[in-house]
């Protein structure tokens, strides 16, 4: 299986840290103990990351605001979301915003 890199973007004035953990090893395999940090861009004012995630395969995953699903991303109105569905392609970018979090 072949893998592509893939930058996630997660925009957000909800929380100073922020964490995805999704259906791939790289993404902590839904154990947010394993969940990524993402690093801040204060010229973007964005987090993100680049990770290898297989070619053409559907990937999901979640955004936290911690290591733990009691921090879990919620919309505007502090419902809960539907997970974040990705099929990466070479040099995929994948932007999200964030208005809230469970915590």
């Amino acid at each position: 299986m072949a893998n592509t890199k893939v930058e996630i973007r997660i925009s957000t004035t909800a929380s100073k840290e922020v964490y995805i953990v999704g259906s791939t090893a790289s993404l902590g395999l839904w154990n947010p103990a394993k969940a990524v940090k993402l690093e801040y861009d204060e010229e973007k004012r964005i987090f993100h990351t680049t990770k290898l995630l297989p070619l053409g395969e559907l990937v999901e995953f979640k955004v936290l605001s911690g290591k733990s699903w009691d921090s879990v991303e919620k919309g505007w109105y502090e419902e809960e979301v539907p997970n974040h569905l990705i099929t990466p392609q070479k040099d995929l970018i994948y932007v999200v915003e964030i208005p809230r979090f469970s915590d």
